[in-house]
């Protein structure tokens, strides 16, 4: 028996020994972070929600890792990228209406300093890669100045695929400096080669945090043939075409992940997939067996297909039922980089750190998400609390 208790003793001696320099190594040995935002892709157009589209990488690394099931971002483009880039429920950052159009002057307020300012602050290499969609009105609203090293894609909320326009003209951009010998050419080919230039030049001892805000799957529908063909049993013309999108998607996340494998990064990736918002029907996008769609407060425009990845998820292959809001990611984010943010921000941050529900399971500390809150003419307010959804939606709020 002495030997015994010699043994556990020794363990014990060893476990409380090592424990403060792993945590200490864990502190200084910040993850890298993959952030693929897929744009406009619907509940049912992944494959891991039941899709007749195959989407086999992005399956995948859902399986593998930690399917968000009850995971909430916002009606449309710029209110989600918002919340993502502060922290803060639209309502709080004045994003709240729609989008960002082209000709509006604001974007991101500048008193509130973004995700990956914040990551910077401890050591990341920040990239943006695809589309910004925050404002760029005047020189400070640009990605370039919002916290990103670099940025290559587009500013605006939507283009061509192959010639980059947006009413005729070129929104494609390296930095500030426009693109112009694409043109033919899929953005989503060249935002993967993009990818593969930074990671070329990337030191894997610097953390990294990368966003590829994909432009797939949103309109207008294009895809090359040989990716729409594969859908011949898809006989609406649209939704083929979509479906397309989606297989580029999909082949895109696998090329990117190839890459990290090549240059030694994943094992120490967290990986984030998430939609901005709903799929939008008019240009093939679903959201089946949600009710809704894109621009809207229900279910299905708001609901987003997501999912985590990593080997610093202690429970994997399991679906996360805690309620969860794209605000989230910012906290957590930045709390796993062993990061801080600005407490003393007159808004408070709406997002909570999650990663002890995203991690191992436990319950989340988010009990309700305020979706949105808007004057009139659309004078809408969305509340979901916990298991169960109210809305209220009027012509008026007087």
């Amino acid at each position: 028996m002495s030997l015994v208790r010699s043994l556990v003793a020794f363990a014990f001696a060893f476990f409380v020994a090592v424990s403060p320099l792993e945590a200490k190594k864990r502190k200084s040995s910040p993850p890298h972070i993959l952030f693929m935002l897929a744009d406009d892709l619907g509940w049912i157009d992944v494959g891991f929600h039941g899709s007749k589209i195959n989407t086999p990488t992005i399956d995948s690394l859902a399986k593998e890792g930690v399917i968000l099931d009850n995971y909430y971002v916002q009606p449309v483009c710029t209110p989600a990228r918002g919340a993502l880039m502060t922290g803060r429920y639209p309502i709080h950052t004045g994003l709240q209406h729609e989008v960002v159009h082209p000709t509006n002057p604001f974007g991101l307020p500048l008193d509130f300093q973004t995700l990956p300012e914040q990551l910077k602050k401890v050591g990341y290499a920040t990239h943006l890669v695809g589309k910004w969609h925050l404002g760029f009105y005047k020189w400070p609203y640009v990605p370039t100045n919002r916290g990103f090293d670099s940025a290559y894609g587009f500013w605006d909320g939507a283009e061509d695929h192959y010639d980059h326009t947006r009413d005729k003209v070129v929104d494609f951009r390296n930095g500030t400096e426009p693109v112009l010998d694409l043109n033919g050419k899929y953005a989503t080919f060249e935002y993967v080669k993009r990818i593969e230039e930074i990671l070329d030049q990337h030191d894997p001892k610097q953390p990294l945090f990368l966003y590829m805000a994909f432009q797939n799957v949103h309109n207008p529908i294009q895809a090359p043939d040989q990716y729409v063909d594969k859908f011949s049993f898809i006989h609406q013309k649209m939704r083929r075409v979509h479906a397309g999108m989606v297989a580029v998607l999909d082949e895109a996340v696998g090329n990117i992940t190839k890459m990290f494998k090549k240059k030694g990064l994943w094992e120490n990736t967290l990986t984030v997939f998430s939609t901005d918002n709903g799929g939008e029907p008019t240009f093939g996008g679903y959201n089946w067996p949600l009710r809704g769609t894109k621009h809207t407060l229900w279910e299905g425009g708001v609901r987003g297909a997501a999912f985590v990845h990593g080997k610093m998820l202690e429970k994997t292959g399991v679906k996360c039922e805690g309620l969860l809001h794209i605000s989230d990611f910012f906290p957590t984010l930045i709390n796993l980089a062993g990061g801080s943010y600005d407490a003393k921000h007159p808004i408070p941050i709406d997002g909570f750190d999650v990663w002890s529900t995203l991690s191992r399971g436990e319950a989340s500390p988010r009990t309700e998400i305020l979706l949105n809150i808007d004057n009139p003419p659309s004078g809408t307010i969305s509340l979901s609390i916990q298991e169960w959804i109210m809305k209220k939606v009027t012509t008026s709020l007087h």
